[in-house]
């Protein structure tokens, strides 16, 4: 959360913690017997959440690099991670098309939320605490009351499986990206569609919201990220990265928002509008 680190997670099997300023990789966190396809970090910085085709999901101290704990309960590949805003909860989106919830403390499993029809392939909670948000390959974006457990509602528009989901920084909007190739945007507590982001031509990985409320950012599966205005919906600006792009991956830690995409070549660029290019790191 404080800009230190960037974490990533790979089909060797692998969590790696980068430091953010010089790229120079700090540890190697090794425990998953599959691909890692999802990772998170606690608010506090304390400890690292990761998701891996092995069904489980694994917690680490992210200082020592020490594994945690390990949660088990889904009965296929775990495809999404994340946290809850106060650290007391951990939710996880699998192919066995349920999102679940854990206690971050204990590890024991608190609920099963089950309505999707396909795999969960993103999951994100709103900052307010108040609502779970899944996205999945049935085409629908699920809102899950956070509390309860009871699923608030079914947000459709997308006409393919949604690979990314996150929530505005005021809690006020939620922001999809599809294979499709759009992103859209809907109203939080109405769940109305209030955008179509037309402007990519492949599969849309990953989404983000900056701190101010004011620019989205998405990317695609080829290589270009975008950037758009939250006062008119319309495009500011793109980027591409050279070579073909096979992952990506938003951070929300720093002021403005960064995208960690993993090439065809194993290396790792970090993009930021800003100053594009400024780290490349090879994964082994």
């Amino acid at each position: 959360p404080d800009g230190q680190w960037i974490v990533s997670g790979s089909w060797d099997k692998t969590v790696r913690v980068w430091d953010a300023a010089t790229g120079v990789q700090q540890a190697v966190l090794e425990g998953h017997t599959g691909d890692v396809t999802a990772v998170a970090v606690g608010p506090d910085g304390r400890w690292i959440v990761s998701g891996s085709n092995d069904d489980t999901v694994r917690v680490w101290d992210a200082a020592t690099g020490v594994q945690q704990a390990v949660l088990e309960g889904h009965t296929n590949s775990v495809r999404a991670v994340a946290v809850s805003p106060d650290g007391r909860w951990i939710m996880s989106g699998s192919d066995d098309k349920t999102v679940r919830v854990w206690d971050a403390t204990t590890g024991v499993q608190q609920a099963v939320l089950e309505g999707h029809t396909d795999a969960v392939g993103a999951v994100a909670v709103s900052p307010d605490g108040r609502w779970i948000v899944s996205g999945s390959g049935d085409a629908t974006v699920r809102v899950w009351d956070a509390a309860t457990g009871v699923q608030h509602a079914k947000l459709e528009g997308h006409t393919d499986g949604i690979e990314a989901v996150a929530v505005s920084p005021d809690s006020k909007w939620i922001v999809s990206g599809s294979w499709d190739a759009t992103v859209r945007v809907w109203d939080a507590a109405t769940g109305v569609q209030q955008s179509v982001l037309e402007g990519h031509t492949r599969k849309v990985t990953a989404v983000a919201v900056s701190a101010d409320n004011l620019v989205i950012e998405s990317t695609d599966i080829s290589n270009v990220a975008i950037r758009w205005s939250m006062s008119t919906w319309t495009k500011v600006d793109n980027t591409a990265v050279e070579n073909d792009a096979v992952s990506a991956s938003s951070s929300l830690s720093l002021d403005e928002p960064q995208w960690l995409i993993q090439r065809a070549d194993k290396s790792v660029v970090m993009i930021k509008f800003r100053d594009h290019a400024v780290g490349n790191q090879p994964v082994d």
